[in-house]
């Protein structure tokens, strides 16, 4: 994927279940970081968690889709299905841990604004 394409991406547009004590976390990379922002290549294979974290105002770009499953702090769960090239951005206000609940690797870029 271009600079150009990312570029376009982020301005087209989030996102990445509990952390059990085997579970695998996501493969992540940065792609590109500056001052204002931060672009991360992130791979989810079934099962793999992501920690609990306030992602609001993140950006998700899906280069493959599956199934999320979101865990709030207090329990509560939601399942977010997301497909290929869906853009988002993430508008939840409560911290959140995500998880891989499909049967397929999902990739994605995210871009977080650094606050």
């Amino acid at each position: 994927m271009t600079a150009r394409s990312l570029l376009f991406c982020a301005a087209a547009l989030v996102a990445a279940g509990s952390t059990p004590l085997l579970a695998a976390e996501a493969t992540t990379k940065v792609l590109a970081e500056n001052d204002k922002m931060q672009i991360i290549d992130v791979v989810e294979k079934p099962g793999d968690t992501g920690a609990m974290a306030l992602r609001l105002g993140n950006a998700i770009y899906m280069i493959t889709g599956g199934t999320f499953e979101r865990t709030f702090a207090d329990g509560t769960k939601q399942v977010t299905p997301r497909k290929a090239g869906e853009a988002a951005i993430v508008k939840e206000t409560r911290p959140y841990a995500v998880k891989n609940v499909g049967t397929t690797t999902i990739h994605l870029i995210e871009f977080l604004p650094k606050k």
